[in-house]
């Protein structure tokens, strides 16, 4: 099965397995409105095919994503990309799929936040990750001022969070925020591994399995709505507004 009615996304389902690919490598894959409807959408739809009993998700032109495209941050109306931005982790937090990310280049943002949302994931030995939320003058998306920590551990979120700093596939490994480590450009095919192992499971078990280690954690949705005010106000700033504007600029 091929979907075709997406322009910033590439969506496919073969082989029991659906895959999505953020496809604006000329912006480092950055996403726009329209690259979060169209995501929010694929994630739906493929969610739902009986066909497709697993997702990975990936980015195009050896890049995962550059975060949000900032030119979506300096418009005067601010309440579609908060509606986006709340929509796509609402949406990944609600998959029953299990979901596998492959990671080349960088993963900065939202890039870096999708990975406290799904089940397995790879990056290349030369990818980057980076939340740069305070430095931008906003706050943390995507539930992670909360999974950041039970996942990597407090302090350590407290310092890429804090300073906004890069860092390493090694360290996202060493501290559990990812699964592996593979070759540059590799990661596809080391996620792919992990796929064909899963493809052998039930997928009923796993879709249980998965829900059942879920009911532990908070409820996660609550947690984006409070950060999205949060961030909705602080993105209205002027501060921020000028931060954000001299970055464009560079």
């Amino acid at each position: 099965m091929e979907f075709t009615e997406y322009k910033d996304i590439i969506v496919s389902c073969e082989n029991k397995v659906a895959r999505i690919q953020i496809n604006r490598p000329d912006k480092l894959n950055a996403i726009r409105m329209q690259t979060y409807r169209e995501l929010i959408s694929a994630f739906e739809v493929v969610d739902g095919l009986p066909e497709c009993h697993l997702i990975v998700l990936e980015g195009a032109g050896g890049h995962f994503s550059a975060g949000n495209d900032l030119l979506d941050l300096v418009g005067d109306d601010l309440l579609p990309l908060m509606e986006c931005v709340q929509g796509i982790f609402k949406t990944v937090a609600r998959l029953k799929k299990i979901l596998v990310i492959a990671v080349e280049g960088v993963a900065v943002g939202i890039g870096t936040t999708l990975l406290l949302h799904c089940d397995y994931a790879v990056a290349s030995g030369k990818s980057k990750f980076r939340l740069p939320f305070v430095n931008l003058g906003v706050g943390p998306e995507g539930g992670s001022s909360v999974l950041l920590s039970k996942i990597i551990g407090e302090k350590r979120a407290r310092d890429v969070l804090f300073s906004g700093r890069f860092f390493s596939a090694d360290e996202a490994y060493t501290w559990g925020l990812i699964n592996a480590v593979s070759e540059p450009g590799k990661a596809s095919e080391v996620a792919e591994e992990y796929v064909r192992l899963l493809l052998q499971q039930p997928l009923a078990s796993l879709m249980a399995t998965k829900q059942l280690m879920k009911a532990e954690q908070p409820n996660i949705e609550d947690v984006i709505d409070n950060e999205l005010k949060i961030f909705g106000t602080l993105l209205a700033t002027e501060e921020t507004r000028k931060r954000i504007t001299m970055l464009l600029k560079k």
